[in-house]
């Protein structure tokens, strides 16, 4: 059964490796069409290398926005090869366990790293947005429009603020829609304090009004969040270090056993009853991660 389920996501993945032409025919395809769109506007800034870029499901393209990264079809090939290389020396040395440990392993392990990064860079977003808005609003009092209000406010802005609204700017720049344009950047990132800046944005741009005192109030609500937020880390912090013990004590118990008997592995190894208890064990224990992660999970 293992054996089989090795072979078939071995299978898998050498079909994905298999459709690389595909994919690299698609992104020369749009690399073109970028180079003409960079003639026909004259902006040397169109010109952005886009031949290795490719697009990304829907599911996860939301979580790369927010990490900041950007797949391309050689980046991907080589990850297949990389893991299709470590799970065939695993069936090798260690057999068919250790092999789908590779196949399995390495993708979570590289889901959870994008997620960590998109975490913490969302993070530092939301820390700076109510000074940035503060920033365009007070551009605003000094008489610039709302898209120079923009522009103008990232030169005092920080990096995580900077780095995301850079190609809102530089849209604006080429005379996109203001209301268009952040609209977009709420739909790729999929944050509820952008979403909120954006339809106030559009609200004021639709219905009119002082946009100033929109972006004041904003500003007040989008601190007040974070206040909260910070209530509620401290306030289940007891509890996160608590699911946090009970995630790693099996591990530290295996580590021990490992440590005081080296022949503990044998049976997990050698035997084929043990290779399945490995993976129920395995499947256990991330099922159990995942439930802690969504208990602690506080949603405002």
């Amino acid at each position: 059964m293992v054996k089989m389920l090795v072979f078939l996501v071995i299978a898998l993945l050498a079909s994905a490796a298999a459709a690389y032409p595909i994919v690299a025919a698609r992104s020369r395809e749009l690399s073109r069409l970028d180079r003409r769109l960079g003639r026909e506007t004259g902006s040397a800034s169109t010109m952005v290398r886009r031949d290795q870029l490719i697009s990304v499901p829907d599911m996860i393209a939301p979580l790369l926005a927010r990490a900041q990264i950007e797949l391309s079809a050689r980046a991907i090939i080589l990850g297949i090869a990389a893991v299709l290389l470590l799970a065939m020396l695993g069936l090798l040395m260690s057999g068919p366990t250790a092999a789908l440990l590779a196949l399995v392993g390495l993708p979570l392990a590289a889901y959870a790293y994008v997620s960590r990064r998109a975490n913490r860079r969302i993070d530092a977003l939301i820390q700076a947005l109510p000074h940035y808005i503060d920033s365009v609003r007070q551009m605003q009092m000094v008489g610039s429009s709302l898209p120079q209000a923009l522009e103008r406010a990232l030169l005092e802005a920080p990096d995580s603020v900077r780095s995301f609204m850079t190609p809102v700017a530089r849209r604006l720049e080429w005379g996109a829609p203001v209301a268009d344009t952040m609209q977009l950047l709420s739909l790729r990132l999929r944050v509820p304090e952008v979403a909120m800046l954006a339809a106030a944005i559009a609200t004021n741009l639709r219905y009119g009004g002082s946009i100033t005192a929109v972006l004041a109030n904003l500003s007040n609500i989008l601190r007040a969040r974070l206040r909260v937020r910070r209530e509620m880390d401290a306030a289940t912090a007891q509890a996160k270090v608590s699911a946090r013990i009970l995630i790693a004590m099996p591990i530290v118990a295996m580590v021990l056993l490992m440590a005081v008997n080296p022949a503990y592995l044998d049976f997990f190894t050698g035997d084929r009853r043990g290779h399945t208890l490995a993976i129920v064990a395995l499947c256990l224990q991330g099922m159990g991660m995942l439930a802690m992660k969504r208990m602690m999970r506080l949603v405002f």
